[in-house]
């Protein structure tokens, strides 16, 4: 009976677990506390590395805008030089402007003071069929000049032989017998004489031309006609005379 109940107890110490303080400590996982500072302080020190570049790149950006700036002023300022040099033809027209003399009953306006290329002419003859009247015309002066003449066109329509409806102007001068010692002086004077003495003899307009020669007490009622706003030939003209 003895020997049964050791046997007894012996299988229940066998099966009864094992209690705290007997058994094994179980292992601990790792510390990740390490390994994520660790990573932290990358992750921090690549963020500052960024931070750094991209204070690198702002500051080359700094620089290259600045220089790019200081590289566009300079061509700006050649720029300005070359607007402000004048050319041959600007300087003979400057030359021509100073030299002119006061022609009566004429008078020049520039619509740009800072371009003498291009003006207006306004003449009022003092005599002749035309007395009274105010033609305006503009001037534009080529890049070739004096080589070449200036380009005459009459913007008052009028009824003249040797000036069309369009306002193109016929003048010796300002064609065939132009030469580079005449200056703005000599289109002037030229452009007056037309209203002093026209010529149906060189016309651009061959109708009024032809009546001249035809019947000049006839042209010289159209030309009165026109002046003071009349029609004459189906065209109506501006009123320039009362």
């Amino acid at each position: 009976m003895l020997k049964l109940q050791e046997l007894k107890k012996k299988q229940q110490q066998k099966e009864t677990p094992p209690t705290n303080s007997d058994a094994t400590p179980t292992p601990t996982p790792p510390s990740t506390t390490s390994s994520e500072n660790t990573n932290t302080d990358a992750n921090s020190t690549g963020y500052i590395l960024k931070r750094q570049n991209s204070k690198e790149l702002a500051e080359k950006r700094r620089q290259k805008s600045k220089e790019s700036v200081f590289t566009l002023r300079r061509s700006n300022s050649k720029k300005d030089m070359k607007k402000k040099k004048q050319s041959s033809a600007e300087l003979r027209v400057h030359k021509d402007l100073s030299e002119v003399d006061p022609v009566p009953g004429t008078r020049m306006e520039f619509p740009d003071p800072n371009n003498l290329m291009l003006f207006q002419l306004f003449i009022t003859p003092n005599d002749g069929l035309y007395k009274g009247a105010e033609f305006k015309f503009v001037l534009t002066i080529p890049p070739t000049y004096p080589y070449d003449p200036p380009k005459a066109v009459c913007e008052t329509m009028i009824y003249h032989p040797n000036i069309d409806w369009e306002g193109k102007v016929c003048l010796n001068i300002l064609r065939a017998d132009w030469m580079p010692v005449l200056n703005l002086g000599s289109v002037v004077f030229g452009l007056v004489t037309l209203f002093l003495q026209p010529n149906p003899d060189d016309p651009l307009n061959k109708e009024v031309a032809q009546l001249m020669l035809d019947n000049r007490s006839q042209f010289e009622k159209n030309v009165k006609t026109s002046l003071q706003g009349g029609n004459v030939g189906g065209r109506q003209y501006p009123k320039l005379l009362k």
